[in-house]
């Protein structure tokens, strides 16, 4: 195929030997001009090949090339050369175009197709898998369908504070308000580091949630948890021993959920727990009773789960059996909500012991996998008659009316 020149200056084209367009055959355009005094030569495309503009009228209409578009170009390079200003070429042009259309879609992209296209899928990558179910339900539940059809950058305070309060005329609980709004200031956070919004807008900041202490109060007895072992064993024994070595090591439910063959160390007498809430794994030292136990339920395999249902496959939540033996043992009547017994009383329990027996507040971290002192205080409830004491001594010396060195 041979290169034509067109009636337009700067304007040249071929003709495909078999392919026809209209009742002539297809034709191949290319510009050229001269750039900085260099010429240029630029490939537009096919005669065939059409796209949609908007015209002045703002109708969509299909156009393709023609020698006189093309020429039309060419006018618009060299004028804007003459003036200093860009696009100087067609490169620099469809870079613009292009520029344009990832700025008109970032406009109108809504939250729910960001969510989709985007935000799930790095989701899945970065956090483990319970952790990101959680964020999905809060998404479906909460986030889509009140925000979802939103423009994501057009979606403002009020729209989150209007979801608050219709989750809050639903009776929903303050920790949940707030784990929604905590979704939507990571999905605005990740579409900033894309540079689709900026980071400073987020819309999640400042919304005040109403703050409820609900933090355990209760500790578990040691007649209590008898009653509990004793009547969970010829129930079922895997909960059984899964409630034993929550309330020796402390751990959280998930992460004897995923105690696996390989984790156990019998030469150290110790356990691992890799897959954390916090993501740092810890080493936790058990004694002689539990690691028998351990031994005894454990699949010399690796990757063998320790605690699996009776279908062989582990937990995914705490199991109802603990629940219905409190319940049947009648622990929690009478108590409020705060004050009654689950399984992670275990944790809140195993906490406070090994804080009144002189572990101190970083050991009680590392032990229980706190990365913070103040969760030591929220789980580890002291020494009650350590407390008791202390106050008849305040009391004491109160009313002698002096303090201690003088009375001494």
């Amino acid at each position: 195929m041979k290169w034509k020149k067109s009636k337009f200056q700067g304007v040249r084209y071929r003709e495909h030997a078999t392919r026809k367009h209209g009742v002539g055959p297809d034709r191949y355009y290319t510009i050229f001009y001269k750039l900085d005094g260099k010429m240029v030569q630029e490939a537009l495309g096919w005669a065939s090949e059409s796209w949609t503009e908007i015209d002045s009228s703002g109708n969509e209409k299909k156009v393709s090339w023609t020698e006189k578009r093309a020429a039309a170009v060419i006018a618009e390079l060299k004028k804007n050369q003459s003036l200093g200003i860009s696009p100087r070429t067609l490169k620099e042009k469809r870079a613009m175009k292009q520029k344009e259309a990832a700025r008109q879609k970032a406009e109108s992209l809504t939250l729910s197709e960001f969510w989709e296209q985007d935000y799930i899928h790095l989701l899945k990558t970065r956090i483990k898998e319970s952790s990101w179910k959680k964020e999905v339900t809060h998404y479906e539940k909460r986030l889509g369908p009140q925000l979802g059809h939103k423009a994501l950058k057009t979606i403002t305070q009020e729209d989150i504070e209007q979801m608050v309060v219709k989750m809050r005329s639903e009776g929903l609980t303050p920790r949940t308000q707030e784990y929604a709004v905590g979704t939507f200031f990571r999905i605005w956070k990740h579409a900033s580091s894309r540079k689709l919004v900026k980071p400073g807008d987020n819309p999640a900041m400042g919304i005040q949630i109403q703050k409820v202490n609900n933090t355990r109060t209760r500790v578990i007895t040691a007649a209590e948890l008898k009653l509990i072992l004793d009547s969970l064993k010829p129930i079922n024994e895997t909960v059984h021993d899964l409630s034993i070595f929550c309330a020796y090591t402390g751990c959280r439910f998930s992460e004897a959920a995923n105690l696996r063959y390989e984790h156990i160390n019998s030469e150290r007498s110790t356990v691992l727990f890799l897959e954390t809430k916090n993501r740092d794994s810890r080493e936790v030292h058990v004694d002689e009773k539990i690691m028998n136990i351990l031994l005894k339920r454990a699949e010399k395999r690796v990757g063998a789960f320790v605690f699996t249902k009776n279908n062989g496959t582990p937990f995914s939540e705490p199991p109802s059996t603990f629940k219905n033996v409190v319940d049947k043992l009648g622990l929690n009547e009478g108590r409020g909500p705060r004050d009654k017994l689950t399984m992670h009383s275990l944790r809140h329990t195993a906490a406070t012991l090994t804080e009144r027996n002189g572990a101190g507040v970083k050991d009680l971290q590392l032990i229980f996998g706190w990365k913070t002192p103040a969760m030591v205080f929220r789980y580890a409830k002291g020494n009650e008659r350590a407390r008791r004491e202390a106050m008849k001594g305040l009391a004491k010396t109160l009313s002698h009316g002096k303090d201690k060195e003088e009375v001494t």
